[in-house]
């Protein structure tokens, strides 16, 4: 599959422009490679997108909910860096979620992504439809955790964030593949099936990193 592990963070954020560079060389070399440092963390990527609102997407990858919730997380999360405490104070227009995967389909990972927020209380919709096209490579859905998302830790209290509760994430090859992914999303019919969408947005790949103890 393309995913690693049954749970994942993801991390929506804007930098504001004197952060930028500095969030550049904490995330690369320090914060990316601690959070893999954690047991149970299997992989993190960082994606940026041109017109995205949030520019930013982060998605660390983990064996289960149980590493997420644990308390070797809470305590790096209870205890950030110095270099850490400075980067988030420059972190906008954030949303962080913990989640449990509720469903993922294909083999490949994509340089390109779609992210979807949405509110519902029903099931998710089929797009699978989707994956007939050859770029178009894994479609993943997946649930907050509500309780674990909202943890007030002294990482978290240092950032406003909001917590998307349901998410659809798009993987491709091609930036026409995923740009079409995106206008059938935008024409879908979200109101006659519950669901209220909330931001869709485009990225790229910038950094994918393994942890250390899946190398080989």
């Amino acid at each position: 599959m393309s995913l690693m592990g049954k749970a994942v963070v993801l991390i929506w954020n804007d930098v504001t422009q004197e952060g930028r560079e500095g969030f550049y060389a904490w995330h690369d070399k320090e914060h990316i490679p601690e959070r893999l440092s954690i047991d149970g963390f299997l992989r993190g990527r960082r994606y940026r997108g041109d017109d995205a609102s949030p520019e930013w997407l982060t998605v660390y990858e983990a064996r289960d909910l149980s590493v997420l919730t644990g308390d070797a997380y809470l305590e790096r999360l209870n205890n950030p860096t110095p270099l850490t405490q400075a980067s988030v104070k420059d972190f906008r227009n954030t949303a962080r979620s913990i989640c449990s995967i509720e469903s993922t389909q294909g083999e490949s990972t994509g340089a390109y992504v779609l992210t979807m927020q949405m509110r519902m209380e029903k099931h998710f919709p089929s797009f699978d439809a989707l994956l007939a096209r050859g770029d178009v490579l894994a479609i993943h859905r997946f649930i907050a955790d509500e309780t674990a998302s909202n943890v007030r830790t002294e990482e978290a209290k240092a950032r406003a964030f909001t917590v998307p509760s349901h998410i659809v994430v798009i993987e491709a090859a091609t930036r026409q593949g995923i740009d079409i992914c995106r206008e059938t999303l935008d024409t879908f019919d979200w109101e006659r099936h519950g669901i209220t969408a909330d931001r869709c947005n485009v990225y790229t790949l910038e950094i994918t990193r393994l942890s250390k103890s899946l190398h080989f």
